[in-house]
């Protein structure tokens, strides 16, 4: 991409996600810390300078100029405080190993919790089942209009339709096999569908009108080849003559090889459901059975990710599978806010799931990190020293800037190819 349109609309999304998910995990740690009796002294939202702030009781609540994080600013929390702001016997560091690890771990349940819930009121309000798209090369095949779901391509199967996506991209545009299942569950059906080349640009001012399908470069066939691969595949090094169709209006227009930004598809709508979890998105249900499918689509989102993680990790993984940073979940939230509303709850709820695992994964500077500490002076049954726990801190902190880094860099690096 080059680019993803800001409305009203998705920048209130924007800011709305980072407020919910920010100020929940860090009103999980302050909530604990003050059930524990430890001393609060600031409850922050965002990082750098100080934009507002107000003083009630012992704590100061303040919001700050970079909205990419918050804290929880606790008495004696590291053991090389001033004695006289140490905060005491209150302070974080006296307080029971067990109710200093409740206190770390509140953050990151509370994001979990939050997604739960999310999940909960998506699946309690239903959607649409998905559709096929009149025209479209499932459509040709003789699939049925509706009420069916993928369940699965050229024999793997599956219902992510991330994983869907990248099935239909490795098959370059040549025939895959489908296999579909009605919504509500029953026998599958299989069809051989032949993809078609679209457009899915979503800059502000694109060349090619979006989900165009692309019939033509530099007047010959399309080459079978995956999308991020088709550009180099096709002779010469100067602007493509891309031809596109678009209801009845065929035209050609020439694209910088970079800005080429095309999927193959097969004409499935998934949007018309839930594309994020497509479990959630089918008829409404009672509160008792939304609230299972909702809570049990955490700890599936969560295995998910941790084999996601490995297959980013291993030699031959995926290319279509990439960390995200800031700018990318600011771009997904801003095009998930001009959706609908149960795809924005649902890809809130992704966010607030990563973002609780994320912090109680075991890596210096986190809570997790942290947690660790605590199980290994359970361990020792002993402290460990304060300097050496804050200098492995201080390395943990200096590789997630590292990561920060890289991550928004891919993140740019993506939305202007």
């Amino acid at each position: 991409m080059t680019g993803f349109a800001l409305t009203w609309q998705s920048v209130g999304g924007i800011v709305l996600m980072l407020l919910v998910v920010i100020s929940l995990h860090e009103a999980g740690h302050f909530a604990v810390a003050k059930w524990s009796g430890i001393q609060v002294d600031e409850f922050s939202i965002g990082f750098g300078p100080r934009l507002a702030s107000r003083t009630r009781g012992e704590t100061r609540y303040s919001l700050r100029l970079l909205p990419f994080g918050g804290y929880v600013r606790m008495a004696g929390m590291t053991g090389l405080e001033d004695p006289a702001a140490s905060g005491g016997p209150r302070a974080f560091l006296k307080a029971s190993r067990s109710r200093r690890a409740a206190v770390l771990a509140a953050g990151g349940i509370t994001n979990l919790l939050l997604a739960g819930l999310l999940f909960t009121a998506v699946a309690a309000a239903g959607g649409p089942s998905p559709e096929v798209q009149q025209g479209g090369g499932l459509a040709a095949a003789g699939a049925p209009a509706s009420g069916y779901q993928i369940t699965g391509v050229d024999g793997t199967t599956t219902t992510s339709l991330l994983r869907i996506r990248d099935l239909i991209q490795a098959a370059g545009g040549r025939l895959v096999r489908v296999e579909m299942r009605p919504w509500g569950g029953g026998a599958p059906r299989t069809f051989r569908v032949t993809p078609e080349l679209h457009w899915v640009g979503l800059q502000a001012h694109s060349p090619i009108p979006l989900e165009a399908e692309i019939v033509a470069i530099d007047g010959g066939a399309i080459p079978h080849t995956p999308p991020d691969q088709l550009a180099s595949s096709v002779p010469g090094s100067g602007a493509l003559a891309v031809t596109y169709l678009s209801g009845t209006e065929r035209k050609t227009v020439q694209v910088p090889r970079p800005q080429l930004q095309v999927e193959w598809q097969v004409g499935y709508l998934a949007s018309a459901g839930n594309p994020l979890l497509p479990g959630l998105g089918g008829a409404p249900m009672p509160w008792y059975q939304a609230l299972a499918v909702g809570f049990w689509a955490v700890p599936q989102e969560i295995g998910a990710t941790f084999v996601n993680l490995w297959t980013l990790v291993t030699p031959h993984h995926n290319p279509n599978l990439q960390l995200t940073g800031p700018v990318g979940i600011a771009q997904e939230t801003s095009i998930a806010a001009q959706i609908s509303l149960s795809v924005y709850a649902t890809l809130l709820g992704l966010i607030s799931l990563n973002l609780g695992l994320f912090n109680l994964l075991p890596i210096p500077f986190l809570d997790g990190g942290r947690l660790f500490f605590i199980l290994l002076e359970t361990a020792r049954r002993r402290q460990v020293s304060p300097r050496l726990e804050a200098a492995v801190h201080t390395v943990g902190l200096a590789l997630l800037v590292m990561l920060f880094i890289y991550v928004t860099f891919g993140d740019i690096s993506r939305l202007t190819r």
